[in-house]
């Protein structure tokens, strides 16, 4: 642990106020200092924590059966402190239970990295329902979207603007301060234009499961690409979307979309035999046993290292890995100047995560570091 006497500085490419600017800080505190003090660790970038909009579990552990402590100490040990734990379409009765297990570990861990719950579905096109169960799918009718704008823990949902009733699902959800995000649809962009009217602006893992572009129908993928005010995520995997797409976006889109990991519980589980009966695990494809994708198994994290080694910019990469997932939330961006919070993030020149703190604590370092600190 870092205490008020750490005897150590560090030295690097330093994230302020929107790009990178050389410069030397220590701990005091929970706060950074300017400048050295003590030994001096050189390394090439200084970042703010990373973010992850959606994902579902890993580690063999998943937020379905209200693991979430587990989850985030695993999640801040590799370097993401804020995350927005993602539940699979299910019977409303269960999603209340989870809701209620959650707000009971609000309740214990006040400064939890995870603000609220947000789940797929359930008002979703069976047609584009990819791995959500086809069970629990509803139909948009006023009592069903009252019992599940009713459950308070739920801020955020994915919902398929072509189903009927889903005008008055996103204008009852918008009066209560919910995020309705389009996914798992195949609405055509009249569809989509209807709901944007209304102050819809975020799409769910972008453009998997989504109606596709055509040159007379643009569809989802083309209004994800065609309006600059929507907060896409995207699963930069090279898996879920391909290497050149990923490109292509960067292209149009610039630096204004989101990285996300949809991360599923087989990911990254040491044992991997007990998912074997419902998956089929090749590396980091996750499928169900029908061959359809189940969900991501790359962490954020290793998403930003492969984009960087294929020649991303490292500002780049800070903005969609850290700042754009904050930025459209509205939750206040991380600056690493004297007096900051000292939470932040020690990488290698791929930006790859050397050590993670956390006001002051340092959570994880890399081995070779154990005797520094």
């Amino acid at each position: 642990m870092v205490e008020e006497s750490f005897n150590l500085s560090f030295a690097g490419r330093l994230w302020r106020r929107g790009s990178f600017q050389s410069g030397v800080i220590h701990i005091v505190g929970q706060r950074l200092r300017e400048g050295r003090r003590g030994r001096l660790l050189e390394v090439p970038f200084i970042i703010p924590p990373l973010a992850d909009p959606h994902l579902h579990g890993g580690w063999g552990l998943s937020f379905q059966e209200g693991e979430f402590a587990p989850l985030e100490e695993r999640l801040k040990r590799i370097g993401v402190l804020l995350a927005i734990p993602t539940l699979y379409n299910d019977r409303l009765e269960h999603v209340r239970e989870i809701a209620q297990a959650f707000s009971a570990y609000r309740a214990r861990v006040k400064d939890s990295i995870f603000p609220y719950l947000r789940i797929e579905g359930p008002f979703i096109s069976p047609a584009k329902k990819g791995a959500q169960d086809k069970n629990f799918i509803l139909p948009a009718e006023p009592a069903l979207v009252g019992e599940f704008l009713s459950i308070s823990e739920i801020k955020m949902f994915t919902f398929a603007p072509e189903v009927p009733g889903s005008p008055d699902l996103v204008a009852r959800a918008l009066a209560q301060g919910k995020i309705p995000s389009i996914g798992h649809s195949q609405a055509v962009y009249d569809d989509f234009a209807r709901v944007y009217r209304l102050g819809v602006r975020h799409m769910t893992h972008y453009p998997n499961a989504l109606s596709n572009l055509h040159h007379r129908e643009i569809g989802l993928v083309g209004a994800g690409l065609l309006h600059d005010d929507l907060q896409l995520e995207v699963i930069g995997d090279g898996v879920h979307t391909s290497y050149e797409f990923l490109e292509l976006l960067r292209k149009l889109k610039g630096d204004g979309f989101a990285l996300t990991s949809d991360l599923i519980p087989p990911a990254l589980a040491e044992d991997k035999d007990e998912f074997q009966a419902e998956f089929i695990i090749e590396g980091r494809k996750i499928t169900t046993r029908t061959g359809v994708l189940a969900g991501g198994a790359t962490p954020v994290p290793e998403q930003v290292v492969g984009l960087r080694q294929r020649g991303w910019p490292p500002e780049t990469l800070v903005r969609l890995a850290c700042e754009n997932t904050r930025r459209f939330f509205g939750w206040p961006l991380y600056s690493l100047e004297e007096g900051a919070e000292a939470t932040f993030l020690l990488c290698g020149e791929n930006l790859e995560v050397r050590a993670v703190f956390e006001k002051g604590l340092c959570l994880w370092r890399a081995k070779e570091w154990a005797e520094l600190f």
